[in-house]
């Protein structure tokens, strides 16, 4: 296939000579200016080989041209020779910044300009094939092996040492997104890169081991098998690393570990093991590694089944709002509900304990979360439109959920939508989620405050931080944990009572309304009713419910 060279030559004699000399042996395009020579090259009709640019030209000359040249990507293979009378090392100098592969001088000397774009399309084309064998065995963000070179160079090994004993993990960064989104896409990269800088650290050490990325953020690596304490003090070295590395996030490593027992089996399939294992980390903030078992690979199949049928689900609407009421203890009345979300398939009802554990892992709870604020709003629209002032109604918010930098705008905006006053709104956060990323948070809810909304703090007592919280964090309503009194009767019954008297009188000294969850027996209501409890929750008085028959208990005279 003949070569094409392009000619960026404002004088038109100029151009006619170098047709003359380069025509009989490439296929010859024009241009008068930089600004034509662009139009030509970002044309895909037009494979143009090589480019001989003048400097001086109208309209874009040959530095302006040069500079676009070399900040375009889809440029970068293709030479540039610089057609020039000056001879100042200047000119020369600034033109190689630009990437300028050659010069040639004018009076124009035929011989040397034929082996001069001669040279430089072979050296092009000697590039171009280098860098497609580089990019057919190695990352070019990292410099690390892709996954085929991790896979070939990994059998070899492990063929090369039938005696040792190999282990494959793989590694990766839990929410990398959100860290992509707060610091920008290039510091994502630069912390790829680190990571990969921390394999080679630990590959110069081992005389085993082969290490790749496999996707994104990523990683893969095969090296001797070691037991549970040094695959803990390995991820203690990384987490201290990366901590070191970005003071301002908290970068949580995941590792999955699955150990070679077939050495002659699938290495995608062992990759896939360890990756399966490595999801057992995500939302967890106590264990940041998992070694694969059977029984953690039929699990993972059954929770991709949930996954695979959430979109569908929600199309159908087969995830409904369940309503649980709160009551007030002063004349045991109604008085507003907490929302529960229940999936209702043709089979028959999917455990939240089932599904909520596999969306909170992968992140689909954000979907589901802004599915029930939506509906609730919804609802709630539904009972002023009716001409019912409804009680208020309170939405979960889970702890991935305040990953999301624009979560005080979504609620919001979903309010003004279906203009529904935020007093009917409510949001609820467990206490844990306040502990994971305090700052953050904080400011949300301050955010959500001035906006009208009421905080309520979920499982209140349940963590090892409640105080705190309450230190820290400005919230409008605690929902205390009643695992303080689940055995009534026992011998700690004093202790757990006077527990949560005494967290009782706290909240009053700091003005803010205690709900009791969870609560079951007759002498736990009456013991909550004599230490000044405000309002209740739970199976003694009413159970989760379909929307129509919490209207029907909520819309009595006797409730209104």
């Amino acid at each position: 296939m003949e070569n094409t060279v392009l000619i960026v030559e404002d004088n038109e004699i100029n151009r006619m000579l170098l047709m003359t000399i380069l025509e009989d042996t490439y296929h010859v395009l024009e241009a008068c200016n930089g600004r034509e020579a662009l139009d030509i090259l970002r044309d895909p009709k037009n494979s143009v080989s090589a480019v001989i640019t003048d400097l001086i030209m109208p309209e874009m000359d040959g530095y302006q041209f040069l500079e676009v040249y070399s900040s375009t990507p889809q440029f970068s293979n293709i030479p540039i020779i610089v057609s020039t009378s000056q001879s100042d090392s200047e000119s020369e100098v600034k033109c190689l910044e630009y990437g300028a592969w050659d010069f040639i001088k004018k009076p124009y000397n035929a011989q040397i300009i034929q082996f001069r774009v001669k040279n430089v399309i072979e050296r092009s084309e000697l590039y171009a094939l280098r860098q497609l064998r580089y990019q057919e065995q190695f990352d070019t963000l990292t410099g690390i092996y892709i996954q085929n070179m991790f896979v070939r160079q990994t059998k070899k090994m492990l063929k090369e040492n039938p005696d040792k004993d190999f282990m494959i993990l793989h590694f990766d960064i839990s929410q990398f997104q959100v860290y992509n989104s707060v610091f920008g896409r290039r510091e994502g990269d630069k912390l790829l890169c680190h990571i990969a800088d921390l394999l080679r650290k630990v590959g110069s050490k081992q005389e085993y081991m082969t290490y790749c990325r496999v996707e994104a953020d990523a990683f893969c690596i095969c090296m001797p098998a070691v037991d549970k304490e040094l695959i803990q003090k390995l991820m203690d070295w990384f987490q201290k690393d990366l901590q070191a590395y970005q003071r301002d996030y908290n970068i949580l490593p995941n590792l999955g570990v699955y150990y070679v027992e077939d050495k002659s089996a699938s290495i995608p399939g062992m990759i896939d093991h360890a990756k399966l294992a490595s999801k057992e980390c995500k939302g967890n903030y106590i264990q940041n590694y998992y070694i694969y078992t059977e029984k953690m690979g039929k699990s993972i199949q059954e929770a991709q089944s949930i996954v695979s049928d959430m979109e569908r689900a929600m199309k159908e609407e087969q995830f409904v709002l369940y309503l649980q009421p709160k009551y007030g203890l002063a004349e045991y009345k109604l008085r507003g509900a907490e929302v529960l979300i229940r999936w209702l398939t043709p089979e028959g009802m999917v455990s939240p304990g089932k599904f909520i554990p596999v969306f909170e892992k992968n992140g689909l709870i954000m979907k589901l979360d802004y599915y029930v604020w939506e509906q609730s709003c919804k609802l709630i629209r539904s009972w002023l439109d009716r001409g019912i002032e409804p009680f208020p109604v309170s939405v979960n918010i889970s702890r991935v959920s305040m990953y999301n930098p624009r979560i005080v705008e979504e609620i919001y905006e979903l309010t003004v939508k279906y203009n529904v006053p935020p007093r009917l709104f409510q949001l609820e956060l467990t206490e844990s989620a306040y502990t994971d990323n305090p700052g953050t948070i904080k400011k949300a809810m301050q955010q959500l405050q001035e906006y009208g909304f009421t905080i309520l703090m979920d499982d209140f007592g349940s963590g090892y931080s409640s105080l705190n919280v309450l230190k820290d964090i400005s919230v409008d309503v605690l929902k205390l944990d009643m695992k303080f009194m689940a055995n009534t009767g026992s011998e700690n019954q004093k202790r757990s009572e006077s527990i949560v008297a005494n967290v009782i009188r706290l909240a009053k000294d700091l003005s803010l309304p205690v709900i009791a969850e969870g609560v079951e027996e007759k002498e736990q209501v009456e013991f909550l009713k004599s230490v000044g409890c405000e309002y209740v929750q739970g199976y003694y008085f009413a159970k989760p419910m379909p929307v129509a028959e919490y209207e029907k208990l909520a819309f009595t005279e006797e409730n209104m």
